[in-house]
């Protein structure tokens, strides 16, 4: 082999080497890139292991099972609909729902509506051991024949009820409309007279109930924090215990004494003042509906709903003034006090004065003995609040003095004399208690005082007219009332049922016979069991 040829296999052979050392030191480089990269992997996979090893720790084992699949689907689906439902009610995007009763809103909270109603259906058994007659001075043909029947029963809806309110523009802009559905009787007397025929214009199983008559009809508007002003037809700002509204009484029905001493409704205007501490009503009105002695009317003054012209009032002005020491307003909105809730205490007192002359607002002539068509109303009230949180104490008391010029009975539309009854004297006081044997049981009781007195009773002229059955020898009524409440559902549902003695003989000028107390001579009982639906 010549020089030239071993040179030239030399340097293949070293070209070869070196070509193999390249590639070597290639692969190794690249073990140790994937070695990294493994390592990385390892650690994530770690990290990722952890996170699982906690979320199944949280949720256990189902937590990526097809039910929680299922759950997360049906989510999806109920925003889905709420939004849809949202959507297609404006193109405003007003919102609709239910928040404590049913509401229609604005977006932007200017308008909103909201719709409410009641329902009280209540059972009522009345006996009485001996039917009232009247005194033997009431000349015969003006005496009036009361409800001899010993036991009655029956069923009623006494208080059926749908409202609506809210706010228009601006939520210091506020409203209210409420109506409730009446009861009427058909065939008999509506005053007392049991005699009476029936009435010839319905048919036989007709009743003509059902009418609704309208109790509330007002605007307020809010001028700043403090003070407010509403017009229309709303409570007289008197007694507590008549603007504590049906459903949150503690007995099936308010005391009597409320019954005939607290106002009830007029029509007027109302300046208000509220603060944390203290609250001020002061209403120019149409005075209070006179229910002092029953049918007999010793002041006139009817103002539910009456029209402006047939409104019998010369003037008349309300106010209230209540002084909270502790807790909030809205839990003196209702008698109870449920175990857990915040205790409190609440004073008040009511100042009414009226001037009426009933021969403007309805067709009466002038009776015997009268020297002045106009009779003048002077009321005090005054009540304590006392809650517990899971008990209540309730005081108030009444006093009522007319100058009753015009007194009058009127039993038909065609017209009625007045007479002159003197001066009227009325007071009452009511005491309630109440305290809770489990969350959703209590037990109430209630002692009540009625007497009204008037001077001219028994005069020759009064006793002729059948207005004197009602202010001729009124002695005191009084009597007691005890009962238990279960609450199904808070005040939305709850079933009352009491039991009612009176001590004394329930006297036509404070009978209710709608309350289930009718007029007796002595020892009547009453029972009452009613169901509520509040929406």
């Amino acid at each position: 082999m010549s020089v030239l040829t071993s040179l030239a296999v030399c340097q293949t052979l070293c070209s070869i080497a070196i070509s193999q050392s390249t590639v070597t030191d290639q692969t190794s480089r690249q073990i140790d890139d994937m070695a990294r990269r493994l390592e990385t992997l390892e650690k994530r996979n770690a990290d990722l292991q952890a996170q699982v090893v906690d979320l199944k720790a949280q949720t256990g084992d189902q937590w990526l099972t097809e039910e929680r699949a299922a759950e997360i689907r049906a989510l999806v689906q109920d925003v889905l609909s709420e939004s849809a439902t949202r959507t297609s009610l404006q193109s405003t995007g007003a919102t609709a729902g239910w928040d404590n009763g049913f509401f229609i809103a604005s977006p932007d909270n200017r308008f909103r509506l909201e719709i409410g109603g009641l329902i009280q259906s209540r059972f009522v058994w009345s006996a009485q051991r001996a039917p009232y007659v009247a005194p033997t001075e009431i000349s015969p043909g003006a005496r009036i024949k009361y409800d001899q029947v010993g036991n009655r029963t029956g069923f009623d809806a006494h208080n059926t009820e749908l409202w609506a309110q809210g706010h228009v523009i601006s939520p210091d802009i506020q409203y209210m409309i409420k109506g409730i559905f009446q009861q009427n009787q058909d065939v008999g007397v509506r005053i007392g007279n049991i005699n009476a025929s029936p009435n010839p214009q319905n048919f036989i199983g007709s009743s003509g109930s059902g009418g609704i008559q309208l109790l509330d009809a007002w605007v307020r508007v809010n001028l700043t924090d403090d003070w407010s002003i509403r017009a229309g037809q709303f409570r007289a700002p008197f007694g507590r215990e008549f603007l504590i509204l049906e459903q949150y009484q503690l007995a099936v029905d308010r005391s009597l004494v409320s019954l005939h001493y607290g106002m009830g409704y007029t029509q007027g205007v109302e300046l208000e003042y509220l603060s944390n501490e203290a609250r001020w009503r002061f209403s120019v009105n149409d005075g209070g509906s006179d229910m002092i002695a029953g049918p007999a009317q010793v002041v006139g003054s009817q103002p539910l709903n009456s029209p402006w012209d047939a409104q019998s009032v010369s003037w008349g002005v309300t106010t209230r003034f209540d002084w909270k020491g502790s807790g909030g307003w809205a839990q003196f909105d209702q008698f109870t006090s449920p175990d857990g809730s915040e205790p409190g205490w609440l004073l008040g007192v009511a100042v009414n004065a009226q001037i009426t002359k009933p021969n403007e607002g309805l067709p009466l002539t002038a009776g015997a003995g009268t020297d002045s068509n106009s009779n003048g109303w002077l009321g005090i009230t005054t009540d304590f609040t006392w809650q517990f949180g899971g008990a209540s104490l309730f005081a108030s008391a009444y006093y009522n003095y007319v100058n009753s010029n015009a007194a009058y009975l009127q039993q038909n539309a065609s017209g009625a004399s007045y007479f002159d009854a003197g001066e009227v004297n009325a007071l009452g006081f009511t005491l309630q208690g109440a305290v809770y044997l489990a969350p959703k049981w209590e037990v109430f009781a209630r002692y009540e005082y009625l007497h009204t007195t008037a001077t001219n009773s028994g005069e020759p002229s009064m006793l002729s007219q059948p207005v004197d059955n009602y202010l001729f020898q009124q002695h005191h009524t009084d009597l007691v009332t005890v009962g238990v409440n279960y609450y199904l559902d808070g005040q939305d549902v709850k079933v009352t049922t009491d039991f009612g003695y009176g001590i004394s003989p329930i006297y036509p000028s404070y009978a209710v016979p709608a309350t289930g107390w009718r007029v007796s001579q002595s020892d009547e009982f009453v029972v009452r069991a009613q169901m509520q639906l509040l929406f």
